[in-house]
């Protein structure tokens, strides 16, 4: 027998790796009579201050309305998922130098044309990276395919961006350093800000608490910790740890950042999780990413309870992605190639006339 590291109750994925850009092995499993890891820690993180997670979580969730306020105050409309897919695209963005020049006058200099496209790009650059967690965030960009945002659209999204931007989200999501950066979901209180009580209610929708989802990893993973400090169980890679009811990915959070104080690199695990709302688990897609939970992840959106096989269904489909990028790919590198072949032989052509 195998014993699952679940969150919530053992779960049995399929034997297939998870969709990742590179092949994967097959996910090891977590028994009382493995072999010890060769891949044992070498640094045991200390445990932040209690103050310092609270402030990181203080900070989210003041962002998180913030958002929400200049959303409505602007008289953004009902498309939720367009401030939510803004905070969700600046996650991505890291300054490379924290001497360089100020990122945030960069981006808030650009025009509102140089702003979408900042955006598109932004977006389209992830796809190349991880089009399956990408596609699952579709909910988030989409609206960016439109051709011409109208004006009212380009102001808002202009004023969202620098709110976005002025309560601080480098602050939070800026760091080179994943364990830094997941110290606090700022996703969550931007969609349960922005989603109405009755909204949350008719979906069910209640996003556990930072605190409370820290406590429950701790208490749910106690024997893994102990485990890694005396070597009476052993833990082999591609252990896989799953979420039934994932949200927008809290308690996914939780669980990479004790791997983290435990000197684990969460990239080495796999990782899955399931929400029922397209938004919700869109923004578990783009957390996973922002975390740096690794190329071994998988998030569906579907009804775990009424579909057991929720997070293989999504493993095939994101294999279709991920195939359908590798063919775009070859046929824009193709094109380039015959580009490149073409100006040789008109230089060459003009150099003999």
């Amino acid at each position: 027998m195998t014993e699952q590291l679940d969150l919530f109750a053992a779960f049995q994925p399929d034997e297939t790796p998870a969709p990742a850009p590179v092949p994967a092995p097959t996910p090891a499993t977590f028994t009382a009579s493995g072999t010890p890891s060769a891949h044992a820690p070498s640094t045991v993180r200390q445990l932040p201050a209690r103050g310092l997670m609270k402030h990181a979580s203080g900070h989210a969730f003041a962002l998180g309305e913030a958002v929400a306020s200049t959303w409505n105050r602007e008289h953004g409309g009902p498309h939720i998922e367009v401030p939510i897919g803004l905070v969700a695209a600046l996650c991505f963005i890291r300054q490379k130098d924290p001497a360089g020049p100020d990122l945030k006058a960069q981006i808030l200099s650009q025009d509102d044309r140089q702003l979408i496209d900042m955006y598109r790009d932004i977006w389209s650059v992830q796809w190349i990276h991880r089009p399956d967690l990408i596609d699952r965030a579709r909910i988030l960009h989409e609206w960016l395919n439109d051709e011409e945002p109208d004006k009212h659209r380009m102001y808002v999204v202009r004023a969202v961006t620098k709110t976005i931007l002025d309560r601080g989200l480098f602050d939070i999501t800026g760091h080179a350093d994943p364990y830094l950066r997941a110290q606090a979901d700022v996703l969550s209180p931007t969609l349960t800000t922005l989603r109405s009580l009755g909204a949350q209610q008719g979906l069910g929708e209640y996003h556990t608490p930072p605190a409370l989802t820290d406590s429950i990893a701790e208490v749910t993973l106690a024997n893994l910790t102990s485990d890694l400090i005396t070597d009476h169980l052993a833990l082999k890679r591609r252990q896989h740890i799953h979420d039934p009811a994932g949200g927008s990915g809290g308690m996914l959070r939780s669980a990479a950042q004790l791997l983290h104080r435990n000197g684990r690199d969460p990239a080495d695990y796999e990782w899955s999780m399931v929400d029922i709302d397209p938004i919700a688990a869109a923004c578990g897609a783009v957390n996973a990413l922002t975390w740096g939970l690794g190329s071994h992840v998988t998030v569906a959106c579907d009804n775990s309870l009424a579909n057991p096989r929720a997070v293989e269904d999504a493993k095939v489909h994101a294999r279709s992605v991920i195939e359908h990028r590798n063919r775009m790919l070859g046929q824009a590198r193709m094109t380039a190639a015959v580009r490149h072949a073409q100006d040789m032989l008109d230089r060459a052509m003009t150099a003999a006339a």
